[in-house]
């Protein structure tokens, strides 16, 4: 019998993305050990973002996804369309009856699916979970069969459910990592529901930050709740900005993010037209990518400040804009714990964030590592944008300040908690 990898970790796909990052780094550290690795990912249509540690195995199940969607989408024959057209509608038909299961008889099998236990109501569950996660839930399923890893590691919320009903009643030591925090975070029926239930086969359920944590605690049955910090990049893979101490930085802010409103670009675009003096003279580098672009383009010329505001796309060197910045943005609606802001704190940089989520505020404390300011408030980053711009011994001392900070969460730091909920010796 072949030996079992010693790891897996499954993500929905490998673009850009705070979870991706971190995955790949827990990859190459681990990988470095010696252990055997796996990332596996499960949707179709997104390109690989992130450089992969040399030797690591990819098992990308995105194009069986498709597969199993599409069929002989080539063969154009009636038999063909006719064979497509009815397992479309059995598709759709297992869809509705599974909703339908879980809103009529949720609270027994809410009561009687537990985790190990083969029987009516987790034979249901996992019926339900196929119904509505589609192809990708079955296809997970039958790798975990045929390849029965020691360990599985999974990133963000459906992800983790997938997995959860895949080893349901496996004895694979199961970490599910979730990011947000479950008060400020909807999700649509039923996996809303479904959490609830499938977080109880982890193991070990991670949170990145304190508060994200405290919002799993509502969940009921959890075997072990566990605060998982984000590592840093190695120490020669991170960001060196040597005269940063010195107050001759580039003048310029930086923000790295999606393009999504969570991520309140539209905020920071409306502050920058309030500024006036020599901060209105800073260019921004907006760093990312996402559907929110052409409106946030257009915003940026209604405005007045196209010609400061540079949209530079998705980037696999973001360290290159953050050492040609002074002040990192982050205008969030709301946030788990953004890697990008780790990253710009252990460069060095002063930043600046919101109050509208916990995450951050666990890292940046006003006017000592950072600076906070209102969510949804354009003036007051305007204001603190401006000092920042004015006050040179400020940005640096909050530069240096978020650096000191940022030592905590070194690999030599924060390996013995990994370690421990990775169940490695």
């Amino acid at each position: 019998m072949a030996k079992m990898d010693d790891l897996w970790l499954v993500l929905p796909h490998l673009g850009p993305g705070g979870a991706q990052k971190v995955a790949l780094l827990a990859a190459d550290h681990f990988a470095a050990q010696g252990l055997s690795l796996r990332v596996v990912t499960l949707l179709p249509g997104h390109s690989i973002a992130h450089c992969l540690p040399d030797g690591l195995d990819h098992c990308d199940l995105g194009p069986a996804v498709e597969a199993a969607w599409r069929r002989d989408y080539w063969n154009r024959s009636l038999v063909a369309r006719g064979r497509r057209f009815v397992f479309a509608q059995r598709r759709r038909l297992h869809r509705i009856a599974a909703k339908l299961l879980l809103l009529l008889v949720w609270p027994w099998l809410s009561g009687e699916a537990k985790p190990g236990r083969n029987g009516l109501a987790s034979g249901l569950l996992c019926w339900c979970v196929h119904g509505v996660g589609g192809p990708q839930a079955l296809l997970l399923q039958d790798l975990f069969r045929q390849h029965q890893p020691q360990r599985v590691l999974a990133f963000l919320s459906r992800t983790n459910m997938l997995v959860c009903q895949a080893l349901w009643d496996s004895s694979t030591h199961l970490v599910i990592s979730e990011r947000n925090d479950l008060s400020r975070q909807s999700l649509p029926f039923p996996w809303q529901r479904l959490r609830k239930v499938l977080y109880q086969r982890a193991d070990v359920v991670t949170a990145n930050t304190d508060g994200v944590r405290q919002s799993l605690e509502c969940l009921p049955n959890l075997q072990r709740l566990e605060l998982l910090p984000n590592p840093l990049p190695r120490k020669d893979d991170s960001l060196h900005v040597a005269n940063a101490a010195d107050g001759i930085r580039p003048e310029a802010f930086v923000t790295v993010a999606r393009l999504v409103p969570q991520k309140g670009i539209d905020v920071l675009i409306r502050a920058l037209a309030l500024m006036t003096g020599s901060a209105s003279q800073w260019p921004v580098f907006l760093v990312g990518d996402g559907p929110e672009r052409p409106a946030l383009e257009s915003q940026a010329v209604v405005e007045g400040v196209a010609q400061r505001v540079h949209f530079e796309g998705f980037r696999s060197d973001p360290e290159v804009l953050l050492a040609a910045a002074s002040v990192f943005v982050l205008p969030s609606r709301f946030e788990g714990m953004p890697n990008a802001l780790l990253e710009a704190m252990a460069a060095g940089l002063a930043v600046i964030v919101t109050d509208a989520s916990p995450g951050p505020l666990e890292v940046v404390e006003h006017r000592r590592s950072g600076i906070v300011v209102p969510n949804e408030d354009p003036h007051a980053l305007a204001k603190a944008m401006s000092e920042l711009v004015e006050d040179v011994d400020l940005r640096n001392r909050l530069g240096l300040a978020a650096r000191d900070r940022l030592a905590a969460l070194d690999w030599p730091q924060v390996e013995t908690q990994w370690r421990s909920v990775l169940a490695l010796p």
